[in-house]
């Protein structure tokens, strides 16, 4: 019945003299010990006990093994010990502790626990615990009961003997004990009570219950709470009590009651009167233990968190494959929610194909601890085929069973097609005939091409690597490349020509074609390195030199023969030019091949969109066909509509469109120019230095113009330290809501303008608000939260207008002049990439207050 895995630990063998040690001897060892002693595994079930806890509890052993506190004590017992446990389990600290606690024939004991933390060699964790009794409340009601002469002298050193006990019990015990007589005098108490009331023992001399409750009442946050619960419970003596109090200073005490009378009686059963001898009280500092189980609290929230806000789906199963967990990033990733997932098998998302190595890797996990890691297709709810990484790890229970799989997933469909994408390019400049380079702007080389390699005599590209623009050149052709041709590609952003290179091996120049540009960064538009395609045209200058030196000794010739020299050197000027240019077209396809793929998105959905609108008219002539009288609201709506325009307009949009995306996908096949968007990286960076730009970005429109005076900046900036965020996302909320805000004052003054996001504004007199401000506040408003205030002066937003303010699309502009995406990327911005909150608060005539909340620090 006894826990196998307990009593016969492998790790023990190491010692030579626990060897002999079996199940039967620990069994003898633990049976002689006086105390009562138990062991319980991870889900609280007892799994190993000594006969004196059999005897204690006044259950078997058979009757006690594998259950749990709550088979046999109360509900409030039973909960205090499994909070004590579950803290042992979690801390690893041994755990001291003094607890009421009632056997089978219905006594209540004060015993002493001792629990500690005990793990086996494969990771299960046991807890070990002993029992010590130090008061029986029989007994304590005995003693309280005695009353009148004693007899004899045995009685008299009985008596003397008890109470020596009873009160050397209540000085080791680590409650703060009070017993108080029926008539309200303090009959006895120990010197923790004093110690953690702070009472004066002038105080405690007096013996006055009231007094002692004035005292206290001045150190509690609830004193007619406390005071209620005092009368209520001397008004009603069979009861017994347990409950939190709380302190100013932040303390907070467990606070236990019961009745001392001369018989324990039945539950339930009420004594007489005259068995009544007081009350007593038992209290317990128990703030470290409040504040770890919020701690412990605090970190289960932050996990459920966790796995609730984390971009990788989690995803549990059980051992028969049905899911049991399903976070919002597998509702994302696959497309079904919650609902429609758990209690489902894993089959709903596994293609066909794939589902026998999905198998096979489920199976193992079941049967063998420790993690797996696969890359497999999966199928969304819409029928996409993605690929996905699969992080997969049992859950064994602490007997050692495998309960249930957690995976973690992530969607890699995008990261695949890139990937093979940039393989493609890779392969394209890797097997060019070309000398293909890039180059930093401060000249250091970053890559060069096997041909390019060849071409100049260096061995591998970490031998490039260490070299820098100025080893390529001679020193005249640097000079010539540093004065001329540089201030060019500055200007220009390119330059084309010929220009001789180094060989390193021979020293030796190579003519070559050369197409020299530099790649901006698509957001700043500052150049961040060069590149260089170039072609050995060696063989092509000996060869015009040989025909020049051939024209010159044959000038005698026929005219003929120098008209056919010169088409020669024509047709040839032409081949290596389209050469050249097919091995630049080649460079952009990749790129160019990357942009056009949306447009083709497009272009593929025009002809079903077309196939689909005739298919509608169609049907809609049938109607008309055999239905031409139709009921007079469908004549009425048919009219308010102009069908008969709808009809033939609607096939010429759909043409129109049609030639727009044709249009489209020449212009991306003309692309001749490199691009790239870098991801912005998250950094910590001054909040007001982002503010600043932007305001002067906006200087131009925070002047006078000839519909309205200046509008007057007012910044009052908090003491910031630095935040991290993506400062150029940031910035670009700044922009988007000062521009509205100018809008706002400029249609304040009757410019005309609106808003960008619904700023439906109501107009009033100019002097009642001259002029034109707008304020902006920053603060460090928790130790982890940054806010941003931009308040301005203007018109207000009614509510109406307020409630679709961050919708995608959502605009009061006229046609033309706002998209009305502007607050809604910056709402995205805030609370999806900084994890914040955005929020606008306005009234008409009122102004308008844009509130942004960002975190400090990030999470990671």
């Amino acid at each position: 019945m006894n826990h196998p895995r307990f009593l016969d630990n492998p790790a023990q063998k190491q010692n030579t003299q626990q060897q002999n040690f079996s199940p039967t001897f620990l069994h003898q060892m633990l049976n002689g010990i006086s105390d009562p002693i138990f062991v319980k595994d991870r889900q609280h079930r007892w799994v190993l006990l000594n006969d004196t806890y059999c005897h204690f509890v006044g259950h078997s052993r058979e009757e006690l093994i594998g259950k749990s506190d709550y088979d046999f004590f109360p509900q409030a017992e039973a909960d205090v010990f499994r909070q004590q446990d579950e803290l042992v389990f979690t801390t690893n600290i041994t755990n001291e502790n003094q607890n009421l606690f009632t056997d089978a024939q219905g006594i209540t004991h004060l015993i002493s626990t001792k629990k500690s933390c005990f793990e086996d060699e494969t990771g299960n964790k046991f807890l070990v615990g002993s029992i010590r009794d130090i008061i029986l409340q029989n007994e304590a009601g005995k003693v309280l009961g005695v009353t009148g002469t004693l007899r004899d002298r045995q009685q008299a050193s009985d008596l003397h003997r008890t109470n020596a006990v009873l009160q050397a019990q209540q000085e080791a015990s680590i409650d703060g004990i009070l017993i108080i007589d029926e008539n309200r005098k303090v009959a006895s108490f120990n010197q923790k009570f004093s110690k953690l009331w702070q009472i004066p023992a002038a105080l405690l001399q007096t013996g006055d219950d009231r007094q002692l409750l004035e005292w206290v009442v001045d150190q509690l946050l609830n004193p007619d709470e406390f005071l209620a619960k005092v009368e209520y419970l001397y008004q009603h003596p069979e009861e017994s009590s347990r409950d939190e109090i709380f302190l100013k200073f932040g303390k907070i005490f467990d606070r236990y009651s019961a009745p001392v009378r001369k018989h324990q009686g039945a539950c339930g059963e009420t004594l007489p009167l005259e068995d009544y001898y007081g009350r007593i009280w038992y209290f317990r500092d128990i703030t470290e233990y409040k504040q770890a189980e919020a701690e412990l609290r605090a970190s289960q929230q932050r996990l459920a968190l966790l796995i609730e806000q984390t971009p990788l789906a989690i995803i549990e199963w059980n051992t028969n494959y049905e899911i049991q967990t399903w976070n919002r990033a597998a509702e994302r990733i696959f497309g079904y929610t919650p609902e429609e997932m758990l209690g489902n098998r894993f089959e709903i998302i596994v293609p066909e194909n794939a589902r026998k190595h999905v198998n096979e890797v489920i199976t193992a996990l079941l049967t063998q601890h420790g993690g797996s890691f696969s890359v497999n297709e999966n199928v969304t709810k819409d029928g996409r085929t993605m690929v996905c990484e699969w992080y997969n790890n049992a859950l064994v229970a602490p007997d050692g069973q495998v309960v249930g799989i957690a995976s973690m997933v992530l969607d890699i469909t995008e990261r695949k097609r890139a990937e093979e994408e940039q393989q493609k390019f890779v392969a394209l400049i890797e097997n060019s005939s070309d000398f293909i380079g890039i180059a930093s702007m401060e000249g250091q080389i970053l890559y060069v091409n096997p041909a390019g390699l060849k071409m100049v005599g260096l061995s591998s590209l970490e031998a490039a690597k260490t070299k820098s623009l100025v080893d390529f050149y001679s020193p005249e052709a640097f000079v010539e490349f540093i004065e001329q041709i540089t201030p060019l590609i500055f200007q220009d952003g390119f330059w084309q020509g010929e220009f001789c290179y180094r060989h390193f091996q021979t020293g030796m120049e190579i003519p070559t074609d050369c197409s020299l540009f530099m790649v901006k960064h698509p957001e700043t538009g500052e150049p961040f390195c060069r590149v260089a395609v170039v072609r050995d045209i060696t063989e092509r200058k000996q060869a015009k030199e040989a025909l020049l030196k051939s024209e010159a000794q044959l000038r005698q010739q026929a005219e003929e023969l120098k008209v056919a020299l010169r088409e020669l050197q024509h047709t040839q000027t032409q081949l290596i030019q389209s050469e050249k240019m097919s091995s630049l077209g080649q460079l952009v396809a990749g790129v160019a091949h990357e942009i056009n793929n949306p447009v083709n998105f497009i272009y593929g959905n025009l002809s079903p969109a077309k196939e689909y609108t005739q298919d509608l008219l169609s049907l809609l002539q049938l109607y008309q066909s055999h239905y031409p009288l139709p009921v007079p609201e469908i004549e009425d709506f048919a009219e308010l509509i102009e069908l008969d325009f709808l009809k033939s307009d609607l096939p010429q949009i759909i043409n129109s469109m049609n030639i727009g995306a044709d249009r489209i996908r020449e212009i991306v096949l003309s692309l001749r120019t490199f691009s790239r968007l870098d991801e912005a990286e998250m950094k910590a960076v001054d909040i007001h230095e982002g503010i600043d730009s932007t305001l002067m970005i906006l200087q131009s429109r925070l002047k006078t113009n000839n519909q309205r005076p200046t509008i007057e900046i007012i910044k009052e900036y908090g003491k910031l330290p630095r935040v991290q965020c993506y400062a150029g996302q940031l910035n670009q909320v700044f922009m988007n809501i000062l521009t509205n805000a100018i809008d706002a004052l400029e249609e304040k003054v009757g410019s005309g303008d609106e808003g960008d996001k619904g700023t439906r504004r109501i107009a009033i007199p100019n002097s009642q608000c001259p002029i034109s401000t707008i304020r902006i506040c920053t603060q460090l408003q928790e130790a982890n939260q940054v806010t941003i205030r931009i308040i301005d002066n203007g018109l207000g937003i009614p509510e109406d207008v307020k409630k679709q303010l961050f919708d995608p699309f959502f605009t009061t502009k006229t046609v033309g002049k706002g998209t009305g995406m502007g607050l809604a990327i910056s709402y995205q911005i805030i609370t999806e990439k900084h994890g914040g909150s955005l929020e606008c608060i306005s009234q008409p005539g009122q102004g308008a207050e844009f509130l942004i909340k960002i975190p400090l620090i990030q999470n990671q």
